[in-house]
């Protein structure tokens, strides 16, 4: 596996993260797993990285994990692969783009089908070019959504009764389907998709890069909290919010009818 079948780079305070196995539609190995974990740790300590788009190379974006012989076939392999990952309890544990303290946008550029179709679900936000498809296709290979992004996120994304229908018939569905039941957040023709994510990305730059990071952190541990919790971690992070060098210069740009320039700080 070469270190070049997931490509990173920064553009302007963006991390653009693209797998580049396009000869093989993309698909996944535990050794692209692997630089996607590295990478995540990369941005999450690299505080001139604001904003992050996931994308793929070519006409596919992930066709899923890769069966050609590249990744082991044994269950007991794989079993003992995904004992090896269990390091904490948390539901996010797992989930390389929730995990990291910066908006995520997935620019789903084709086809994304198992494993594919867990990825986005795990960004924040979708954006789909025209021929995008989806599909947690699992239960037709006799088995389930394998990050549980399908299981936990999707309901929240979509609704219930209709995640259910997605993740117990496989079906696959096009771009226009997805922005239908609110999977997506826009479709767009495929040759404006990474262009419509990099404005997207720019919006957020705008914003306080701490006041962002915590934002996101209340919106996903929200999904794993009582509202009293969720109120009491609200009430401390506007706290340390406000005791930010950023809320300082936020308040003082506005009275002053100017841009902020953020300190991260």
């Amino acid at each position: 596996m070469a270190t070049t079948d997931v490509l990173y780079e920064k553009q302007d305070h963006i991390g653009i993260i693209t797998l580049n196995r396009p000869e093989k539609m993309n698909a996944m190995t535990h050794e692209m797993l692997e630089l996607f974990r590295q990478i995540c740790i990369e941005i999450g300590k690299d505080d001139d990285v604001r904003a992050v788009i996931l994308t793929g190379k070519g006409k596919c974006f992930c066709a899923g994990t890769d069966l050609s012989g590249d990744v082991p076939q044994s269950i007991d392999t794989e079993l003992c692969y995904m004992k090896s990952k269990e390091t904490t309890t948390s539901s996010f544990s797992h989930w390389f783009f929730t995990g990291i303290p910066k908006p995520v946008i997935c620019a789903i550029n084709g086809p994304a089908a198992g494993a594919g179709s867990e990825y986005p679900l795990q960004c924040d936000i979708r954006i789909a070019g025209q021929s995008a498809k989806w599909g947690e296709v699992f239960v037709k290979r006799g088995l389930i959504p394998d990050t549980g992004a399908g299981t936990y996120l999707l309901p929240h994304i979509v609704g219930l009764s209709k995640a259910c229908e997605l993740c117990f018939s496989g079906e696959v569905i096009d771009a226009n389907e997805m922005l239908r039941i609110g999977l997506v957040h826009q479709v767009v023709p495929d040759d404006q998709l990474m262009p419509t994510a990099m404005e997207l990305a720019r919006k957020f730059l705008k914003a306080a890069p701490l006041a962002v990071q915590m934002t996101k952190q209340l919106m996903y541990m929200g999904l794993e909290r009582t509202i009293e919790h969720h109120h009491e971690a609200t009430r401390y992070c506007f706290q340390l919010a406000a005791k930010t060098e950023d809320t300082v210069e936020g308040i003082k740009s506005f009275l002053e009818k100017r841009d902020p320039v953020w300190k991260n700080k």
